[in-house]
């Protein structure tokens, strides 16, 4: 029966929750899946500082999950995605990388929909690493933090809706909810904008399903290469013993 682990890389109690909604709705069986939160670290990602932190609170789960088929990376920002793929013994999908490519698939250009105005450098940095810019037409802010979307509802859909009519003006065929937050958005904004809407937690469940079915994995021979251990310094003065141990666990 395969399995997947489905991670926030927040420590959100609520968004979790949304996560697993989704999450659930699309492993269907034989497929199951457990969703878990970050054990510690910020309880929003909205800065580097957020995405830094996220990447390394993350890798205890990698020990405490081990009987897995898959993950998958339930954070627009991708915190951490690379970390993950080289350290991870299964496939390792983050929702938006998974979003674009599904987007690619979809139409000539897409736009991302994302919460604080600070998000849209975070994007356009995003889309510049994974070599995406010219299928992208740009992101609109929301001009909302992460864990305010679900206070009005009715509210962020009418934030939402400006912020597409705004993308479509500049080119967007296809829109990309920016956040795991917004997850469960997708069908009343299509009803108000009527183009392809795509929800990363749920694309990323799909490519996951898709690769693992496929018999397919990360490819370990370059950018992604195992890394190779290292001398572990004076881990005490910043780490638990948890992470001690974990660090300083043999690498092959």
């Amino acid at each position: 029966m395969p399995k997947a682990l489905v991670i926030n890389p927040n420590t959100s109690v609520n968004m979790t929750a949304e996560i697993e909604e989704t999450a659930k709705r699309v492993f269907q069986d034989p497929w199951k899946c457990d969703v878990k939160r970050a054990p510690a670290g910020p309880e929003s990602l909205e800065s580097w500082t957020d995405y830094h932190l996220a990447s390394v609170a993350v890798m205890p789960l990698l020990e405490q999950y081990q009987d897995i088929d898959g993950i998958v990376l339930a954070c627009f920002g991708d915190p951490g995605l690379f970390v993950l793929k080289e350290l991870s013994d299964v496939p390792v999908i983050g929702i938006a990388e998974a979003s674009m490519s599904v987007a690619l698939l979809l139409g000539a250009q897409f736009g991302i929909l994302a919460g604080m105005r600070r998000a849209v450098q975070l994007m356009d940095s995003m889309v510049r690493t994974y070599g995406l810019e010219a299928r992208y037409a740009g992101t609109e802010s929301l001009d909302l933090r992460v864990l305010d979307f679900e206070k009005d509802r009715q509210a962020t859909l009418s934030v939402l809706e400006n912020a597409s009519q705004k993308l479509r003006q500049r080119g967007a065929e296809v829109l990309l909810l920016g956040c795991a937050g917004l997850t469960g958005f997708t069908k009343e904004l299509y009803a108000r904008v009527g183009m392809p809407i795509v929800d990363p937690v749920e694309a990323g469940c799909r490519m996951l399903m898709t690769i693992c079915e496929s018999k397919l994995d990360i490819s370990h021979t370059g950018l992604f290469s195992k890394p190779a251990s290292q001398n572990m310094n004076e881990l005490e003065r910043v780490f638990s013993q948890e992470m001690r141990d974990l660090l300083k666990k043999p690498r092959h």
